[in-house]
């Protein structure tokens, strides 16, 4: 059966959870998994490249000077019409919606996200909360939101965009800067977003994760780069960035007062 989906995994210090995403496409015939492997733990290194061995995969040494050159390395191996950058910690919980890849006017497909992070409890993100709330980015271009309220691995990706790279000057806001170039770009063509509910991707923070690293310096890093994305056309300053955050807030209360109730 012809391949319509890439799976890029840059995998980093951890084969057990590799082996859980890989675990969670490799059924299906339409897929193709390419792992990229930057890690600094030599064990873990032999390890994966033995995992992608056992499961027949293309398994390929990145570059280790620091993960998003690893990621945008992993989109130069793209030769299936769709692809989706799948780190290690966030797993799809079904393949439904690979049957909607046979419609070539698809730009994105999104997936709603049940999202934990370290040593907090769950939030589960809607499909009409990712679509109200793009549409507030996309109104004055905001990359200091993740305008789809979740991880990489729930953007499927037309192959026709790949040539929009992760921004290596970028750590904190480098997802949510690469979703606004690729929004940005389908509003100005033919192609078109679909939030595809039936699909949920469940992500966990690891420890070895950029949020993590960046945890003791992370309002340092946010002034930096928010200046950065000015410069770039990508940040309103903070009244336009207040607006929407209080329009984020709206959109998120239902989710929140869910999260009270049911985890309290």
């Amino acid at each position: 059966m012809q391949k319509v989906l890439t799976v890029l995994i840059p995998a980093f210090n951890n084969n057990n959870l590799l082996e859980k995403v890989i675990k969670s496409y490799i059924s299906d015939s339409r897929v193709k998994i390419i792992v990229s492997d930057d890690s600094n733990n030599i064990s873990e290194r032999k390890l994966i490249k033995s995992t992608c061995s056992n499961f027949n995969l293309e398994y390929f040494e990145g570059p280790r000077e620091n993960p998003i050159k690893n990621w945008n390395y992993l989109l130069t191996k793209i030769d299936t019409p769709f692809f989706v950058v799948n780190h290690h910690d966030d797993f799809p919980d079904n393949l439904f919606f690979l049957d909607e890849l046979d419609c070539k006017n698809i730009g994105l497909i999104i997936f709603p996200c049940s999202s934990r992070l370290i040593n907090n409890k769950i939030h589960h993100m809607e499909s009409w909360q990712q679509r109200v709330f793009s549409k507030i980015c996309l109104s004055i271009p905001n990359s200091s939101f993740n305008m789809i309220l979740a991880p990489t691995a729930a953007v499927v990706v037309n192959s026709k965009l790949r040539e929009f790279v992760f921004d290596k000057n970028l750590k904190w806001f480098v997802d949510a800067e690469w979703y606004m170039k690729l929004f940005l770009f389908i509003k100005t063509s033919k192609l078109k977003v679909k939030y595809f509910k039936h699909t949920r991707i469940i992500s966990y923070q690891v420890k070895t994760s950029i949020t993590s690293t960046l945890k003791n310096k992370i309002k340092k890093q946010i002034k930096i780069e928010k200046r950065y994305l000015k410069s770039k056309g990508f940040y309103p300053g903070h009244f336009i960035n207040a607006i929407q955050y209080f329009f984020l807030a709206l959109i998120l209360l239902k989710t929140k007062l869910k999260q009270l109730i049911f985890n309290s």
